[in-house]
């Protein structure tokens, strides 16, 4: 129902309340005036206060709170403090349970939610109170007004008529910008406690090592009592405090608040698994003491998730609080990475127009610039021709490095870069061709999120820390950087698992043979200094490390079986728990090539000749050339080998013979190659030369123009040094 009012009836009704104000006595009349008066200024003030910003009050609603960071598994591994050391944890208000907020409501302000910042009937108490016992036994402070004195903390320690006035005046801004939940949330989240404690959660964790729901209503009342006398407590809270904050992956955790530029979420769900981690430090410890006659450490691991880039295990070292070097972290630091680095080498060839079928010699070579470096295989043999399979899965040193000097040092760190080694790319100025077998100096972690790279397809991704990021691992896969082919990366990874290719090297180690696909690759540096094991599964990969951080050198010749055995370790664990079909355990297989029979030691298509078959990828739609070292000579099958191979095979009584023809070519030494002249030693000192080539059967040699000498094959020469610089 609605009612209309007439224009005389509105008239009549002001008439009638005009009439009634003038029947009001007037001292009512004033004294109704002056209260509407000072309602038309409080609303006026109180509309100016919600409108006018509060600069101070915006500042300390955004500062900073302690971080509590969890494990992948909902466990708390650290409580970060504060620059200042203090431990503020926030919590919202509906998290905070009902009984605690009525246990500080009624210990601090009873008429919390009937004022708006002030209330006059407890200045009144307080007052008359203070004054009969000349002292001051009460306080009048609502929450507000002690919220306040922490938005904007008093000058002096001492309270002041004015300061008092102040509190007041910013309580009421404080009520005009926020409502009484948001008052109440920042008093509580907010509250100092003594001993570098603010907040209920800091206070009930730091007194008592419960969390809020935790706490009974006798601890609730005593922690109530606490922010008004702090240091009456003093004596007894050491005897209280029984929580100690929780540093579950220490290392780990100094590298991810470095990873933050701004203010940290009070909350992070971490994508580290804190219990496994602890598992694998213990697995380190236990090795390196059985090692400890080996002068073996230190040692650290790295454990990721192939597809979403998780940091699952980051362990820097196995005691972060022992003394010496407890706290390095052999994650971060820099060290030589051995023969690790080869898969990077290999995969490059094969993206550059090396098949999977190519030879390599497996003989002794210089390459000469404007040094002399002569590489040597861990065994210190030489394998003659070898396929690129072979050499890679048997961590032959002498390809590798033919591979770089035929690639090119600078197009390699390019690469390398491109696939996150960027400490490399720091270095190039200062490598050379050994950085084919790792002379380079690289942390773990760029070497473990590097090798993901074959089981990832060719790409890499950065790492995460953060679960939440690993939740939107799709966006982020977008963002991945492609280093190698598909195919490229299937077949690296199809290499490094042949049990039959690695054992030239490492024999028939039952550290490699996993139940489950899995590639390895494992590297020693100079004098066994650094030992490192990397190891993938499709899901999975892992890296070691051991060695000494102080640079101290290993006593014997310790094998990087020992870290592999740790990686073996790791993958083992990890497998164990996944629901994974074999299918989906499988490596990818290339798309482009298909496996064929080839000759074992020409990596040629076999003939009738061949002795020994081995498969191969092959191209799709192609086939190779037939082989041409095995020939039928005089009735019985013989090797042909190219002349390359002239100084591997002349010191070998071997069934073959070499392949003669086209320009002669010198072996030893290569051109532009530089030798220490020694004086004393000078009709010592003898140069061998060794040619390879030509037609005929014979050759000379000439020096600076001047023939020194004929020989026979094979061409060999022994000249004295001369100082200076001469022409072969």
């Amino acid at each position: 129902m609605s009612l209309k009012f007439s224009d005389v009836q509105t008239a009549r009704f002001g008439l009638l309340n005009k009439f009634v104000w003038k029947k009001l006595p007037k001292p009512l009349r004033f004294v109704l005036k002056v209260l509407a008066a000072a309602f038309f200024v409080w609303l006026l003030l109180f509309l100016a206060l919600k409108i006018l910003p509060f600069k101070a009050l915006t500042e300390f609603k955004n500062h900073q709170y302690s971080t509590r960071f969890y494990d992948r598994n909902n466990n708390l591994v650290e409580i970060m403090a504060l620059d200042d050391g203090l431990r503020r944890e926030w919590t919202p208000l509906e998290k905070i349970p009902p009984e605690v907020q009525a246990v500080f409501i009624e210990a601090e302000d009873s008429a919390f939610y009937k004022h708006h910042g002030v209330y006059l009937p407890a200045i009144l108490r307080a007052a008359v109170q203070n004054a009969k016992n000349r002292r001051t036994v009460s306080g009048a402070s609502t929450i507000t007004m002690q919220l306040a004195r922490m938005v904007v903390p008093r000058g002096s320690k001492r309270t002041t008529f004015g300061g008092k006035i102040k509190e007041a005046f910013l309580a009421f801004r404080i009520e005009a910008k926020l409502s009484k939940k948001q008052i109440l949330e920042l008093y509580l989240n907010n509250l100092p406690f003594g001993f570098r404690t603010e907040g209920i959660t800091s206070a009930a964790r730091n007194f008592y090592g419960l969390s809020l729901y935790e706490l009974n209503n006798e601890q609730i009342k005593a922690l109530s009592l606490i922010p008004r006398r702090p240091a009456l407590y003093i004596n007894q809270v050491p005897s209280a405090t029984s929580f100690d904050y929780p540093e579950e992956v220490p290392h780990f955790m100094n590298w991810v608040k470095t990873q933050y530029k701004g203010v940290i979420p009070p909350d992070v769900r971490l994508s580290v698994d804190a219990e496994f981690t602890e598992d694998v430090r213990q697995h380190i410890e236990q090795t390196l003491n059985m090692y400890s006659d080996a002068r073996v450490a230190d040692g650290a691991a790295l454990v990721l998730d192939n597809q979403t880039g998780e940091i699952l295990v980051w362990c820097g070292s196995t005691n972060f609080y022992r003394e010496d070097t407890g706290q390095i972290d052999g994650v971060l630091v820099k060290n030589q990475t051995g023969s690790s680095m080869k898969p990077f080498l290999y995969a490059m060839a094969l993206d550059n127009g090396f098949p999977p079928t190519t030879v390599l010699p497996d003989v002794p070579t210089d390459y000469g610039s404007s040094e002399v470096y002569v590489p040597q295989n861990f065994n210190n043999r030489f394998n003659g021709p070898q396929r690129l399979r072979v050499c890679l899965a048997s961590s032959l040193n002498i390809p590798a490095v033919t591979l770089l000097y035929r690639l090119g040092i600078d197009r390699y760190i390019e690469l390398l870069q491109k696939a996150g080694f960027d400490s490399l790319y720091e270095q190039r100025n200062n490598l050379g061709l050994s950085l084919a077998l790792g002379a380079g100096e690289v942390p773990l972690y760029e070497l473990v999120r590097g090798f993901t790279v074959f089981a990832r397809g060719g790409t890499v991704r950065n790492l995460c820390f953060t679960a939440a990021a690993s939740e939107n691992s799709q966006d982020t896969e977008e963002q991945a950087v492609r280093v190698y082919s598909k195919d490229t990366a299937a077949i690296i990874c199809d290499m490094l698992s042949d049990r039959n290719a690695r054992s030239l090297g490492f024999g028939f180690a039952k550290v490699f043979d996993t139940p489950y696909p899995a590639i390895f690759k494992t590297g020693t540096s100079n004098q066994f200094q650094n030992i490192v094991a990397l190891g993938s599964t499709k899901r999975y990969t892992a890296g070691v490390w051991m060695g000494n951080v102080t640079g101290e050198t290993v006593i014997g010749e310790t094998g990087s079986s020992i870290p592999a055995g740790v990686v073996r370790y790791i993958l083992d664990s990890l497998e164990k728990q996944s629901c994974a079909s074999k299918a989906q355990l499988e490596f990818d297989k290339p798309e482009k090539y298909v496996k064929q029979k080839v000759c074992a030691l020409s990596g040629m298509a076999p003939t009738e000749y061949c002795t020994a078959l081995a498969e191969e990828f092959v191209l799709a739609g192609t086939k190779p050339e037939p082989c041409n070292y095995h020939v039928l000579r005089n009735g019985r099958i013989e090797i042909n080998y190219p002349n390359e191979y002239q100084r591997w095979f002349g010191g070998k009584n071997m069934n073959g013979s070499l392949s003669y023809g086209g320009a002669f070519e010198f072996v030893y030494p290569q051109d532009n190659a530089v030798f220490l002249y020694d004086q004393s030693l000078r009709e010592m000192q003898n140069l061998k030369i060794d040619v390879a080539g030509g037609n005929g059967n014979t050759a000379a040699l000439y020096i600076d123009g001047v023939l020194y000498g004929v020989s026979e094959r094979p061409f060999s020469w022994y000249i004295p040094v001369e100082q200076g610089r001469h022409g072969l």
